[in-house]
């Protein structure tokens, strides 16, 4: 996560140089027209197939519709600065209080729902059309298609049971509930919070381990690949609905007062935060 830092003021944390993550990366821009053509030759398939009673047709160009019009939305979602919205007061993920959390987006959640249910439904057509083709080859090829269809059915099931996401800030410590994965640390363990790009923009939680800290992954190795800079805190800033300039603020804000991180039990943090008030 090595890059160039911009001065930090006492109550402003470290920010790579380039990190604003309000901008589509220039790298994927050919993916996202990629996506967009897609999708439009699907809505063309599916217009074609209504207009001419072509089953097939119609069946085709929805799911091209639906999973190349998901992914070039998400990829546009992803590239936006948040709407500052999304914070409120929840009971704290460890019991005893409440925490200020940081929701994630909900338009994110879909069209990330929509690319894997997408996925496992072409998985599971092809693996019948081989199915039904014959042959010890297909069948064995239908076989492990099927199986995956199956674990990215498990995976959106998971995610939609431990819905919703968000970051969490408690006079305890913070805590990440990630789509598959839930981790949190306490105050003390932790010595700087920065923004970083790591092909997208991240908040990191820099952390030192602690019998304090809590990690559960409930689809084992099976995530989003984020628990791989532990004992680091790491959030990928696309998933949240709030202004990420404004979640890195009170991060770095509570950090360097630990006199006040009692109120993040209370409307006061809330409020200091729509207001602006942990901004340097």
């Amino acid at each position: 996560m090595a890059a160039d830092e911009a001065p930090a003021g006492p109550d402003r944390a470290p920010v790579s140089a380039g990190w604003g993550g309000r901008r589509l990366p220039v790298a994927a821009l050919p993916g996202l027209a990629l996506f967009v053509v897609l999708a439009v030759c699907g809505l063309v398939g599916l217009t074609g197939g209504v207009v001419d009673g072509d089953a097939a047709l119609t069946v085709g160009g929805a799911f091209l519709l639906l999973l190349f019009g998901s992914l070039a939305a998400f990829l546009v979602v992803a590239s936006s600065r948040g709407s500052g919205a999304g914070t409120t007061l929840v009971p704290s993920p460890g019991g005893g209080g409440r925490a200020v959390r940081f929701a994630y987006s909900t338009v994110t959640y879909v069209l990330f729902g929509a690319v894997v249910v997408s996925s496992a439904v072409a998985l599971l057509g092809f693996a019948v059309a081989l199915g039904v083709r014959g042959g010890a080859l297909s069948r064995v090829t239908a076989v492990v298609l099927a199986g995956a269809a199956v674990l990215l059915g498990w995976y959106v099931v998971v995610m939609v049971r431990h819905a919703p996401g968000g970051l969490l800030l408690s006079p305890a410590g913070i805590a990440h509930a990630a789509l598959t994965s839930f981790y949190s640390v306490p105050w003390a363990a932790v010595h700087a919070v920065e923004a970083r790009t790591v092909g997208t923009t991240v908040l990191v939680v820099k952390a030192e381990p602690s019998p304090q800290s809590v990690l559960r992954r409930y689809t084992g190795r099976f995530d989003t690949g984020d628990l791989r800079y532990l004992p680091f805190l790491v959030v990928r800033t696309y998933w949240l609905a709030a202004d990420r300039e404004a979640v890195l603020a009170a991060l770095a804000f509570y950090l360097a007062h630990p006199e006040l991180r009692g109120e993040l039990a209370t409307p006061d943090a809330v409020r200091r935060i729509a207001e602006g008030r942990t901004r340097a």
